[in-house]
Formats: C-alpha cells, structure tokens, sequence
C-alpha cells in the first residue's frame, strides 16, 4: 500500500560532529527513519525537523501517530500541525539534506549555530548546540514508499551543460549535497559560497569542472560579497549573452523584463521554475523548452537573493525557467 508523499518520522540522534564554528553536523537513524526516504537523490531537499519544547531531548507528543488519524480524516499534515498546543508540539525550522544514506536508512543534516547581534540563537540552533548521541525528535519528510515524486527538491538543470550555484551559510548544505549529484555528469561550473568566518570553510568534494569560491565576510553584512562575486561569475559566462541577447542589433534599449515585486518582509521570496505559471513563462526570453544551456540556483538571506534576482532576470535577461531563486531566511524574522 501506497504511502501518503509526507509523513512524519522519529529520528534518533546517532552523531554529533563540529565541522566549524558555524556547522554543526548531526546524524539521525533509529527504527523511526525506515519508513522515511526520497526515491531519488536528495540534491537540495527540504524537511521539517521538528524541535522538543525547551529542554527535552525526546518528543512529548505523538505526531506520525496524530498526523495519521488527520490524514485518515482528510486534513493536511500541515493544518493537523496548527490544530497542537506550540507548548506540546514544540517548533517546527525547514532544513535542507546533506545526505541520506539509504543502505543505513541513515539521515545528515548540516546544522547552522546562528546568534542574533545579542548572542541569542533561535530553537533550532539551540537544540543543535546541546544535541547528544540518543536524543529523538520528529521529521517530516519524504515517505519511502510514496509513488508520488519526491516534493521539496528545487533544483533541476534539465540538460544544461553550465551551472551556477550561489549562497550564503544557510545553503552550503544543499549545495554541497546538489554537488554530490553531478558527480557522474558532463556539467561544468561554480558554486560560490558565502560564510561568517575564514573558520567555516569546509571540506566540500566538488566534482570536476566545478571550482568552489569561499566568501569569508568577516563584519561585512550578509550577502555583501556574495552579490558581487555573482554577478561576475554571470559576466564571465560567455553563453549567456548568446542565449539571451544582449539587446536588439539596431543598437535600441531592450525591453525591461517585468517582475513580479515580492515584499520579503511579509512573504517567503520563492521564485523557481518549477512553480512559474505558463503566463510567467512566456513572458521571459525565448529559451526553447528543455534547452537550458546555463542554470543557476541561488538561495540564501531573501535581501540579496532578491537584488540578484532583479539583476539577472531583468538586467541581464535570463530565462526565468534557466534559474531558481530562493529566499531561505529573512534577517529579524523566524521562518517555520
């Protein structure tokens, strides 16, 4: 019998590992993780870990058992979710996989410790920060079984040959894990990542025909040398002037590619071509279906992911279905 595609799991915490001051890397397993499972790589997978009310180091609330009877029920995991007392459900933070080891039924996460200008981090960080060999929380996620495609992956190249991948800390994980991949492939490229500290540069094997620029910022703000070093990877990809035009031969303006405003003080930006409607579609360049010369994936704080965003679709005029842009997280503000 066929899984609902999102379920929730118990994960026990296996392994605790520092791979910076900034990562914390945390293995989950345990008989909780056998029915979980993405039917295909996780590349930049999102899941919910669901964090114990303050101080626990096991879950006080049956979720899959409470999401289950929802489901039978008709109700959405998610709006089964909100029906729970935050004080017994505790909080729930969207991660991205590093890598899921589907022998062991073993699940990574890179953990990020933020800390705010006052030195406080939020519930997830500071679960990561006590985490020990043993201790249990609720994932949602993928169920093994689904026969429906795995949902919460973004990125998809097509059959693009040069690939651009761009974030601050938050998406080194996905990155990393999306570099694992294409490690059989033809795609060339760069992935450019920023981090709080020359400290967080970590071991990341990228697959050839990939070069990995660090961005250390020291006291600069997020995204302060992340957004120069993109736009010159995109000015040194020679393909894209060809692709896009580099405006009409008889020397005019080209026309501003219009988009969508997105306030990301009140709304997640999430602008993926997987989610753009035919309207949307049309309305960028004229990139053939499936062909998809240069793709680019950028997540990260929504501020400069959103600067980026203007600048390659209207400034530089890529084909909005060649790029995903993804806001993770907003400086100030929790996300879920």
């Amino acid at each position: 019998m066929s899984r609902a595609p999102i379920g929730a799991f118990e994960a026990t915490v296996l392994a605790v590992e520092d791979l910076s001051p900034s990562f914390r890397r945390i293995t989950f397993g345990g008989a909780g993780l056998q029915a979980f499972g993405p039917n295909t790589h996780p590349r930049d997978l999102r899941i919910k870990l669901v964090i114990p009310p303050t101080g626990a180091s096991a879950p006080e609330f049956d979720l899959p058992g409470f999401l289950t009877e929802q489901e039978a029920a008709g109700v959405s995991w998610y709006q089964a979710w909100l029906q729970v007392d935050p004080a017994e459900r505790g909080t729930m933070r969207t991660y991205t996989v590093r890598d899921w080891r589907d022998a062991d039924r073993e699940l990574v996460v890179d953990m990020i410790l933020h800390t705010d200008a006052n030195g406080h981090s939020g519930p997830a960080a500071q679960w990561a920060e006590s985490a020990e060999v043993g201790h249990r929380l609720h994932i949602i996620g993928p169920s093994r079984d689904s026969e429906t495609p795995c949902a919460g992956i973004e990125f998809a190249p097509g059959h693009a040959h040069q690939i651009l991948l761009a974030g601050d800390e938050t998406a080194v994980p996905a990155i990393a894990s999306i570099l694992d991949s294409l490690k059989d492939g033809q795609a060339q490229g760069k992935a450019v990542l920023e981090v709080p500290s020359p400290a967080d540069i970590i071991d990341i094997d990228a697959p050839a025909g990939f070069e990995i620029e660090w961005l250390p910022r020291g006291g600069a703000d997020v995204g302060a040398l992340l957004e120069p070093a993109v736009r010159e990877a995109v000015r040194s990809e020679t393909r894209i002037p060809a692709q896009v035009g580099a405006g009409p031969s008889d020397g005019s303006v080209a026309p501003v590619r219009e988009l969508d405003d997105v306030n990301i003080d009140e709304e997640i930006l999430w602008d993926v071509p997987a989610a753009l409607t035919e309207a949307a579609q049309g309305s960028s360049s004229a990139t053939e279906k499936g062909e998809r010369p240069f793709y680019a994936w950028i997540a990260g704080e929504a501020g400069p992911v959103k600067r980026l965003r203007r600048y390659l679709v209207q400034e530089v005029g890529v084909d909005r279905r060649q790029i995903a842009f993804m806001g993770y997280w907003r400086q100030g503000r929790a996300e879920g």
